[in-house]
Formats: structure tokens, sequence, C-alpha cells
């Protein structure tokens, strides 16, 4: 029976507070080759799901392979809101425009007393859901509310709204300046340039959406390459796009976009079975179908330059214009050394999984660097200083100095008792650690790993790893 989303969810063992219990060693040592597969790539799903509201969209669209964490979901009550129902059946997501809106509930706010009279549009804790969502209501001319829980309510939301006002766009803030909730009032309206404070995918997502919603020419400035993937879908789509170094332009051409979407696996997701792989070290670990774009292959590469074997097999492209190929993992971590990052480009290619290179650079001989990472004290936590306190609660070295850190090897690293601060990374990167350590380790609050991942234990006991749900005792 399909699932409506936003009107019933799947249901799940035990709740997202749920804590993780991970014991250390590798079931079934003997095994020489072993082949996972992981879910479809959150953000391309996010982008493919919202491309339904676009000007020419099929009144059915299927979206193949889609990511089903709560992430994801967060966008499709929203959706609902705007009369778009979104089915899933399979790992395929059905999209259908013109069905009956269903409005959802507002969430009280402590300095809203009137809230417009326009569609409420509550996108929980998903950023991109409501950066994506702002920026295509806003090339729409939708008059809508666009809110968050109480943690996105204090995440930056300028970075969006500043240069879609500058495109023409009238978006006020009803509560915090530059935080959620918003009003869109009217839409982008006038063509030109925009330059971009910061190097976030979703910024310049947003104002692309924006563009290519209202069939507007529009040029975007950016200080650092980011993830492309809404460049690469829209071209897919057969909009006419230009690159240069530091801008993208959309001519304001027609497109079509397509009646079905395939989201290759996620990347991300992936650097989790690959990383608790190399630290156990025997064998081949085979992840196929996996986006290969370069701007998301960050965290294999820096452990290529380190001395990781890893390499990437069967290219091809995909309908959402995506490269797709095998990640290859030979090995463990015996010849790999310290890692340095210092570029911002590469610090964006592995911008989620940070907190995984953390907890690999723990176990790695001398002294590695993260840099460029100041935008990641504005995610789900301040993942600069959580990251930093998971390494420690392991018995490790690890420091926040300036925009990034200094992650010292060579201790004795135990396992314990760690918090993952209801951040689904934080918990997914201890977990993984946690399996080369001997003796069990709990992730307190670990089962928010769905937000993502909601196939991350199963994933990681098809490596070996000995990982169980268990229910929070506080």
């Amino acid at each position: 029976m399909p699932v409506i989303f936003g009107l019933r969810e799947h249901s799940t063992p035990l709740t997202e507070s749920a804590d993780l219990m991970v014991t250390g060693g590798r079931e079934s040592e003997g095994i020489s080759l072993r082949t996972v597969e992981v879910a479809g790539d959150k953000s391309v799903t996010h982008r493919a799901v919202m491309s339904a509201l676009l000007p020419g969209a099929p009144s059915a669209l299927s979206v193949r392979n889609a990511n089903s964490g709560g992430a994801v979901r967060a966008l499709l009550p929203a959706l609902h809101a705007l009369g778009i129902r979104i089915e899933a059946v399979d790992g395929t997501y059905t999209v259908t425009r013109g069905v009956p809106p269903v409005p959802q509930g507002i969430r009280p706010h402590p300095t809203v007393t009137r809230w417009p009279d326009a569609p409420y549009l509550q996108t929980e804790g998903s950023s991109a859901a409501a950066r994506l969502l702002i920026g295509t209501l806003a090339g729409l001319g939708t008059s809508a509310v666009v809110d968050g829980d109480d943690v996105l309510r204090h995440r930056p939301m300028e970075w969006v709204v500043e240069p879609l006002v500058e495109l023409g766009a009238e978006i006020d803030y009803l509560g915090e300046p530059g935080r959620l909730p918003v009003l869109l009032r009217g839409g982008v309206r006038r063509p030109g340039t925009v330059r971009l404070t910061v190097g976030s995918a979703q910024a310049r997502s947003a104002v692309l959406l924006a563009a290519a919603a209202a069939r507007l020419p529009v040029t975007v400035a950016h200080p650092v390459r980011s993830r492309d993937h809404t460049e690469r879908m829209l071209a897919a789509f057969g909009a006419a796009l230009t690159e240069e170094a530091g801008h993208v332009a959309y001519t304001g051409s027609p497109y079509t976009v397509a009646p079905v979407i395939d989201v290759p696996a996620d990347p991300s997701l992936a650097a989790y079975p690959a990383a608790a792989h190399l630290f156990h070290g025997v064998g081949e670990l085979r992840v196929p179908g996996v986006c290969l774009n370069p701007t998301r292959l960050g965290f294999f590469e820096v452990l290529r330059r380190a001395g990781a074997d890893i390499t990437y097999h069967d290219p091809a492209t995909g309908s959402s214009g995506e490269p797709v190929g095998t990640v290859v993992v030979r090995g463990g971590l015996g010849q790999v050394g310290s890692v340095r990052v210092d570029e911002p480009e590469l610090l964006h290619a592995l911008i989620d999984e940070v907190p995984l290179l953390a907890a690999v650079a723990a176990s790695l001989p001398g002294t590695s660097w993260i840099g460029c990472a100041e935008e990641l004290r504005f995610k789900e936590t301040d993942r600069l200083t959580t990251t930093a306190r998971m390494i420690e609660a392991f018995g490790g070295s690890a420091e926040v100095r300036g925009d990034g850190l200094v992650v010292r090897g060579g201790t004795s690293l135990r396992a314990g008792r760690v918090a993952a601060f209801e951040d689904h990374r934080i918990a997914m990167a201890a977990a993984s650690l946690a399996s080369a350590l001997p003796g069990r380790t709990t992730i307190v609050g670990g089962a928010c790993y769905r937000t993502s991942f909601p196939e991350f234990a199963e994933v990681q006991r098809a490596v070996g790893v000995r990982i169980v749900e268990a229910a929070n005792d506080d």
C-alpha cells in the first residue's frame, strides 16, 4: 500500500531519541568482498521533488530511488499544503500536482500573534527544504509563509532572502530579522546579477530555482564552488546555463521537467560504510550507483591523498544529470597519514562528512587539520564544537581553532558513552568510530540518524559492524 507522506508516516520501532549500541570488532572477518547499497542522495531528492513546482512540470512526476530520511520528509507536508501530493511505493515517490491542499497546523511563535492569510508551510528542521522552497516560491510569485522548528528558526536565512529581494521579491521576516518564519508577498521580477556572501549551495540553488521558476535571466556570483546539483538538474531539463570561475548564469530559456528522475546513491551516506571498512582493513568493499559529482567527493579525495586505496569504477551519467559509478575501498588505514583540508572548495565537497573525517583522523598518526569550516557553526548544531566533543568523549584530542578543527592522532581511543547532540552526522560518525574500538559504546540519542539515513544501522551491519538500537533510559 502506498504511503502518502504528510498524511501518514512510516512506523518506526523506536523513536529518534533512542540510543545506538555499538560493540567493537567486526562480524564475519573472513569475508573478503562485500557489496552494500546506500539510499538515494538527499540533496538530489530535494531538488527532484521540488521540480514538481516548476512551470511545465508533468502532472505526475516519478522520483526513483528517493531518499526517505526525515530531512526530505520535512518538505513533503509543505508541498501538500500547496496542492501537491507525494506517494511512496518501493523507493519511488510519485508526485502529483493539482490535488486539494492539505493545510498544516501553525507552530506557535513567541513574537507572531497574528499570522498572515497565506498558506503556512512548515519545514521542521530541514534547512534545505526551507531555503529551496523560499527560492522556488519567490520565482513563482506564490504568497506563503515558510517556517521551521525551533532549531531551524535560529539558523540564518538572509543568505537566501537578500539576493531574492535584490531581484525584486517581496519577503518579510515575521519574527527575528534574518530568521524564519518569513512571508513571501511578491516574486522576483527583474533580471540581474546577485553576489552571494557565502559558499552555501542552498543559497545559490534558491536563487537559481527562483530564476528558473520565473524564466528570468539571472547571474549568480559566488565565492566558492560547492555542490552543483541544481545546475546539473536544470541543464538535464534543457535549461541554458553557463558557468565560469565564480559565476553561474541562467539565460531565462525554456526547459521541460522530466517525468522520471532517477536519484543516484548518496556519496555522503556511502562514506559511512567506507569508513567502517577502513577501520577494519580487511578485503574489499564496493558501493554501486553512487553520485560521483566532484563537488561531493571530498571525503574520499582527502583520504586518497593521505594514502587510502579508494577508486571509482563503472562511470555513467544518470537522468538527473549526475555522474554515477561504484566506489571501491580496499584495505585499511595502515598506510594512511594525517589529513589536511585547507581549500574552501574541498571543504564544501565534504561539508556533511566533517564529523566522520574527524573521527577517522583521530585514528591516524600525526596532527590533522580541517579548515575553512566556519559554515559548520550554523548546522543542526555548532558542528565544529560538537565534533570536537564527540572525539574527546572517545578519549581523543580535538580542538576548535578559528574556522576549523585540529585533531591529534596517536592517543588511545576507548569505548564509552558518547552524546549525539541530536545531530545525525555526529551520531553516525560516532557509531562508525566505535566499531573499531574494543568494548561497547553507547551513542546517546544516536537514532537521530534517521534524519538523513534511515538504513544506516542496516548498512553498517552489512559491513560487519555490530550495532543495535536500544530504548533511551534518560
